[in-house]
């Protein structure tokens, strides 16, 4: 699917204007980030690198390699979105 990772970026940003995440599989991560050359927790961290550079989370299942980039929320975690702006005595 990508054949440069300035491809993938772009490819990430451009799906995350429109969706909350997508999903990049182990055939293009290993083209940028090879298992060969790398332990899988330096292939791991790479990515997580990656994503942060260009503001995004990223989830990881080692199921071959699976990464799922989101972009980085500003809220709170734990914080239901129904209580945005309220305050206790609410």
């Amino acid at each position: 699917m990508f054949e440069s990772i300035d491809q993938m970026r772009d490819g990430i940003a451009e799906a995350l204007k429109k969706k909350k995440h997508f999903t990049v599989f182990d055939n293009d991560l290993s083209k940028f980030w090879p298992a060969a050359r790398h332990t899988r927790q330096k292939q791991v961290e790479a990515i997580q690198q990656f994503a942060k550079k260009h503001g995004w989370e990223v989830t990881i299942r080692d199921q071959g390699l699976i990464a799922t980039f989101r972009k980085i929320s500003s809220e709170p975690a734990g914080v239901p979105k129904s209580r945005k702006g309220m305050t206790d005595s609410q």
